[in-house]
């Protein structure tokens, strides 16, 4: 049995993508600096305890496994001190026992444009967070060259069950069977958004086929407007009232708040189109690629 290593299970993406590899016949470990928070199907004998910040820590939970998924994000608020620093180790371990790592990318390295995005256009990231993340894959790359082989899927605003702190958490309320969304956008604007169990589940599929040492894939994802949305609930009978995101209260509140602050400034991902384009991914797994419409990721997402 291969067995894959999560960096950061806790959180949306490494929560997920441990279920998808287990769902695909791969034993899974974790790294924790708290074993307590372990998820309840994980045996105590695969969660080691240790900080994803200590080199030593993570080469010696990375050892025997053959693959390495980096899901782990330091507060939002602390990139710009903490990001590169606590990808190092899992880099550095990736590198010395020759792993395959997983890295899930995102679209902060690109500036607004009309047309998606494919991994042939390079990055020219708009913001201080977009050039971190161009840095960190900068990084990943030269991995690569020195005996780590990576795989980063680029996706949008994440969308699932069981999450945490995404954006649809903020954005809808549910009550029975009626919700109240509140966008973040005008009535115009598409948003770009990956279904987290479509994300995973395609990810792990990839890395059943052939890979090379440094390989980009961008998640076709979900493209969503107002009408969008409209559409999708009322095809589901749902009764849904749409109302304008309170950014001005994000506004206040972010004279006080470093983290709001940091989320402010990510606002014109709400205004102008960054959209990537999954052509890539469409065309390698054929018809084994999970995708889930719109609204049977408002069933999973919202309703259970």
């Amino acid at each position: 049995m291969k067995t894959a290593l999560i960096i950061g299970i806790t959180g949306n993406f490494g929560a997920q993508m441990a279920l998808a590899l287990r769902e695909q016949g791969w034993g899974i470990r974790a790294l924790m600096r708290d074993p307590a928070k372990a998820p309840g199907w994980l045996q105590p004998d695969c969660v080691i305890s240790g900080s994803a910040q200590d080199e030593s820590a993570v080469l010696q939970a990375a050892r025997g496994a053959d693959l390495l998924v980096y899901a782990a994000n330091p507060q939002y608020h602390r990139w710009h001190q903490q990001a590169l620093a606590m990808l190092e180790p899992a880099v550095r371990a990736a590198e010395q026992l020759k792993l395959q790592l997983v890295f899930p990318g995102n679209v902060y390295g690109y500036a607004p444009q009309a047309e998606p995005v494919d991994e042939q256009v390079r990055m020219n990231p708009p913001t201080d967070k977009g050039l971190i993340r161009q840095q960190m894959e900068q990084r990943l790359q030269r991995a690569s060259e020195q005996g780590a082989r990576v795989l980063i899927v680029r996706a949008g605003d994440f969308i699932g069950p069981n999450t945490t702190m995404t954006w649809l958490d903020l954005m809808a309320s549910v009550k029975g069977n009626r919700v109240r969304l509140k966008l973040p956008h005008d009535d115009q604007h598409v948003h770009y958004y990956s279904y987290l169990p479509d994300l995973c589940t395609n990810t792990a599929k990839l890395l059943n086929g052939p890979l090379l040492d440094w390989e980009v894939f961008h998640d076709p994802g979900l493209a969503v407007s107002k009408a969008d949305w409209q559409n999708a609930f009322q095809t589901m009978g749902i009764s849904a009232r749409m109302s304008a995101f309170p950014w001005w209260g994000l506004r206040l509140a972010a004279i006080v708040s470093p983290l709001l602050k940091e989320v402010m400034k990510m606002r014109y991902l709400w205004q102008q189109p960054v959209i990537m384009k999954g052509e890539k991914m469409i065309q390698r797994l054929g018809s084994d690629r999970q995708a889930t419409a719109l609204t049977g990721v408002i069933r999973e997402a919202l309703l259970k």
